[in-house]
C-alpha cells in the first residue's frame, strides 16, 4: 500500500488541528460566558493563521534541488575558471584553439602587456615553436616548457608551461581552452650567462701569461741558455707575467668574496678619513715614480664614520686612486677630496667641475635628509670616451688603452669598486671628458678650454651626523 504524500499528510494534520482549535475555543467561551462576537473573532484569527501555515511550502531534506539551465551552469563554470586564474600568484593566461588570449591575470598583464586579452598570444610570446606547442597541448600531449625571449615592455626571458585542454561546457567532450603558466627566468638566465662569461674571460686572462711563460721557458732551455744577457731579460719578462697572474687571482678572489656577501650590509664602523690616509701613504711612492702630485683634502673633523668595513673601503680607494695616478700625465695632479654633506640631495659633483663632461650614475643612491660623506677622486688624464662609460664596472673590461701592457690592470678593479659600493649601500658616479671630444666651455663666460680628465664620486651615508657649525 502506498504511503500518503507529504502534502497530503500536511492537509490532514491541518484539518484535525482546525477542528480541535474550534472546539477548544467554543468550550472556553461557554465556560467563561464570553460574548459570541468575541468568540467568533478569536476563532477567525486562529483559522486565518492556520490557513497561512497550510499555504506555506514544506521544505524537507527530500526536497529536490532547484533546476539550473545550461546557461546557468556555463556561467558558473566560466566564473570559476576566471576566479581560479586570477587567484594564481604566477602569470597565467587562458588561450583558445585559435591561439587568442581569452583572459589573463594581473601577473601576466604586468609581465607581458595590459592589453593582451582578446589578442593573439603570438603577439607577446614571439616564438616559431608557440603554435606547434599549442597544437600538441590541445591534442592532449605532454608539452615541454617553451623558452621565449620577450622584448617588450622590458627585455625578459620567460618559460611557458601549457596545461591539458579544459572544456568550458558540459556537453563538449574535448577541451576548448588551455592554461599557459608564464615564469620569469630573466635573473637566472643572466646569472648563467654571467657565470659562463666570467669563466671564459678568466680562462682567457690566465691563458695568455701561461702561454708566455711556457714560451720563455722553452727559449731558456734552448739557444738562450748560454746567453746571460738574454736570460736576464727573459727572466724579467717571466717575473712580470707571474706577477700579472698573481694580481688576477687576487682580484678574482676579492671579487668573489665581495659578491658572496654583497646582500649583507656591513654592521661595523669604518673611518673614511683613516682609509684615505692609509691609501695615500701606500700610493705616494707610485705617484713620485710617475712624477704625479697626489693631494688629499680633509675636512676639519678627525673622523668620517660610516657603517662599513675598513679593509673594503681601503681596497675601493686604492683601486680608484691607483687608476688615477696611472692615467695622469707627468707633472699633473691627482686630487682627492673628502666632503661632509649635511644632507644628500643627489649632487654627485660640485657645480661646473668639468662642464660638458659625460656623466654616468654607475650605482645610484636616492636622496635622503640625513648627513653623508662624499669622496671625489679626479685626474687630468686622457679621460674615457662616451662609448666606454656604460661598461665601466664590468668584469674584465679595460678602458686604459693608452697604458703599456705591463701597467694595464686585470679589468677587475672597477668591478670590485662597484660591488664594494653596492655592499655598503653607497653611490658611485663617474664624470669624464675625453681628450678627443669637442671643446668644453670654461667657467668664465665667453672663454673656451679644451681639457680632459676623469672624476669618480663615491657617496656614503654618515653613521654619526655632525653639527653644521663644525662641518666644512
Amino acid at each position: 500500500m502506498s504511503q500518503p504524500s507529504t502534502e497530503t499528510r500536511k492537509g490532514l494534520d491541518g484539518l484535525v488541528m482546525a477542528c480541535l482549535i474550534a472546539a477548544s475555543v467554543l468550550v472556553i467561551a461557554i465556560l467563561a460566558s464570553a460574548p459570541l462576537s468575541a468568540t467568533l473573532a478569536v476563532l477567525a484569527v486562529t483559522l486565518t493563521l492556520l490557513f497561512l501555515y497550510l499555504r506555506a511550502p514544506l521544505i524537507t531534506k527530500d526536497s529536490p534541488a532547484p533546476n539550473l539551465s545550461g546557461l546557468d551552469v556555463a556561467a558558473i563554470r566560466e566564473k570559476a575558471f576566471l576566479s581560479l586564474v586570477d587567484s594564481f600568484p604566477r602569470a597565467v593566461a587562458v588561450i583558445d584553439r585559435n591561439g587568442d588570449v581569452l583572459h589573463a591575470n594581473e601577473a601576466a598583464k604586468t609581465l607581458l602587456s595590459p592589453d593582451m586579452v582578446n589578442r593573439p598570444a603570438a603577439a607577446y610570446l614571439r616564438s616559431s615553436e608557440l603554435r606547434p606547442r599549442l597544437e600538441q597541448a590541445f591534442a592532449g600531449e605532454v608539452v615541454p616548457a617553451l623558452k621565449v625571449h620577450v622584448m617588450a615592455p622590458t627585455e625578459r626571458i620567460v618559460d611557458v608551461d601549457f596545461s591539458a585542454p579544459v572544456a568550458t561546457q558540459l556537453e563538449k567532450t574535448r577541451g576548448d581552452i588551455i592554461f599557459a603558466v608564464i615564469a620569469d627566468r630573466t635573473e637566472a638566465s643572466l646569472a648563467r650567462e654571467k657565470q659562463a662569461d666570467f669563466l671564459a674571460n678568466a680562462s682567457h686572462e690566465l691563458k695568455t701569461p701561461i702561454a708566455s711563460l711556457k714560451g720563455y721557458i722553452e727559449t731558456l732551455r734552448g739557444h738562450a741558455k748560454d746567453d746571460p744577457k738574454a736570460r736576464e731579460m727573459f727572466l724579467g719578462i717571466m717575473q712580470n707575467q707571474a706577477d700579472r697572474m698573481e694580481r688576477l687571482v687576487t682580484d678574482l678572489l676579492s671579487l668573489r668574496k665581495i659578491e658572496s656577501s654583497e646582500h649583507i650590509a656591513p654592521s661595523e664602523q669604518a673611518n673614511l678619513r683613516g682609509a684615505l690616509e692609509t691609501v695615500h701613504d701606500i700610493l705616494k711612492p707610485l705617484a713620485s715614480e710617475r712624477d704625479v702630485s697626489l693631494t688629499v683634502s680633509f675636512p676639519e673633523q678627525e673622523e668620517a664614520m660610516i657603517s662599513g668595513k675598513t679593509d673594503e673601503c681601503v681596497q675601493l680607494f686604492l683601486n680608484l686612486m691607483e687608476n688615477a695616478i696611472k692615467l695622469a700625465p707627468a707633472k699633473s695632479t691627482v686630487t682627492v677630496t673628502l666632503d661632509y654633506l649635511t644632507e644628500w640631495k643627489g649632487e654627485a659633483f660640485p657645480v661646473a667641475v668639468k662642464q660638458g663632461a659625460a656623466l654616468r650614475r654607475i650605482v645610484n643612491i636616492a636622496p635622503f635628509d640625513s648627513a653623508a660623506w662624499r669622496i671625489i677622486i679626479s685626474d687630468s688624464g686622457p679621460g674615457f670616451s662616451r662609448a666606454h662609460l656604460p661598461r665601466i664596472g664590468e668584469r674584465f673590461y679595460r678602458v686604459a688603452g693608452d697604458l703599456p701592457a705591463q701597467e694595464k690592470g686585470t679589468g677587475l678593479g672597477l668591478a670590485i669598486v662597484k660591488h664594494v659600493v653596492m655592499r655598503h649601500r653607497a653611490g658611485l658616479f663617474v664624470q669624464s671628458a675625453h681628450k678627443d671630444d669637442p671643446i668644453y666651455f670654461g667657467r668664465e663666460a665667453g672663454t673656451t678650454i679644451k681639457e680632459s680628465g676623469t672624476a669618480f664620486s663615491v657617496v656614503f651615508a654618515a653613521s654619526t651626523p655632525l653639527n653644521r657649525e663644525t662641518s666644512t
